[in-house]
């Protein structure tokens, strides 16, 4: 790599992390606490949902063009800007929930115009691109915005630092009160991957010996893939520096699981660190490999050059993908 290649790779990385600290900081410092008078409709997780919507939609996109025109021909482009325009308001009204369907809906739309066109064979692709990336990268949406539902909304404690959504603009009776966690759980998915990421490139680099899976992605290591579970628990271990460790807690201590007001026993608390550790490292790598056999099979380098030397948005997101469906899928047993 020379010398101008290197220093592009190194802005945008640099670029791309203030952008993840940006989101996770407007999480923190710009609420929409349901007490404040009045309610405001810009909020810090309302930016950060418009930004996830923009990386699905990029991804979406990125994933048509690698799949190429002779498996998704033209005729189905309709439903990229269906998708476009209609799965922003359904996550905003309906959650993670109003994703799901609406991408049914697109998915039964595509079945109507292969119908058309007798391309049977297309809706496997087009199934498979509203899978991954769409439904994956939407598991960030979900982090962003978490809806009370096992916790007493009505506990003191907790209830001064819960947020509202879009619905109490539109109905009372269907609005939902977001929890305090949507922070952490951001921080949890973007540094265990990042730390995997780095761990598994140095270790492998170094002491790799062991191919782990030479036909889908010959640099990586068993070495590179051990020290990335490592980078993971390291990750782990900076988010509860940053949110729970009781000497600095530069943000608070209602950002972190030990906040009393949700009421986790310690032993939750250690087990649901560890776990992202290590379940979010293997998870990250997972995605990465995942990655790497789509591009194989599409036959490209790089998703796209969006980024540059980094390539597109699927190319920096493809471990966080799966590892936010893992801590999605924890954190639905604290929420």
């Amino acid at each position: 790599m020379n010398k101008k290649a290197l220093l592009n790779r190194v802005l945008v990385g640099i670029a791309i992390f203030v952008v993840i600290i940006g989101m996770i900081l407007l999480n923190i410092y710009f609420p929409n606490y349901i007490n404040d008078e009045p309610i405001i409709f810009i909020s810090g997780r309302a930016i950060t949902s418009v930004i996830f919507y923009a990386l699905i939609l990029l991804s979406v996109i990125e994933m048509r063009r690698a799949l190429g025109k002779d498996k998704i021909p033209d005729s189905f482009s309709w439903l990229l800007w269906m998708y476009g325009i209609g799965a922003g308001p359904a996550y905003s009204l309906f959650g993670y929930t109003g994703i799901i369907f609406f991408s049914l809906i697109v998915f039964i739309c595509a079945v109507v115009t292969a119908l058309f066109i007798n391309r049977a064979d297309s809706l496997m692709y087009i199934g498979f691109m509203l899978i991954y990336p769409g439904l994956l990268m939407a598991s960030l949406l979900f982090l962003n915005r978490a809806a009370a539902t096992n916790i007493d909304v009505n506990n003191v404690e907790l209830r001064k630092f819960l947020e509202s959504d879009i619905w109490i603009f539109l109905s009372k009776s269907r609005q939902s009160y977001l929890l305090p966690l949507n922070a952490i759980a951001l921080a949890f998915v973007f540094a265990v991957s990042t730390f995997t990421d780095m761990f598994a490139y140095f270790v492998g680099s170094k002491f790799g010996k062991h191919k782990l899976s030479p036909e889908i992605s010959p640099n990586k290591s068993v070495e590179g893939a051990i020290g990335g579970i490592i980078g993971g628990v390291l990750g782990s271990l900076v988010v509860y520096f940053f949110f729970d460790f009781p000497y600095f807690l530069p943000f608070g201590e209602q950002f972190g699981l030990t906040f009393s007001g949700l009421g986790l026993p310690s032993w939750q608390i250690v087990f649901t660190y560890v776990l992202i550790g290590v379940l979010g490292s293997i998870a990250t790598q997972i995605g990465d490999l995942l990655a790497s056999l789509v591009k194989r099979y599409c036959g490209i380098k790089d998703y796209s050059r969006v980024l540059g030397e980094h390539g597109g948005i699927m190319d920096r997101f493809d471990g966080i993908m799966l590892n936010s469906v893992l801590v999605s899928f924890i954190f639905m047993f604290i929420f």
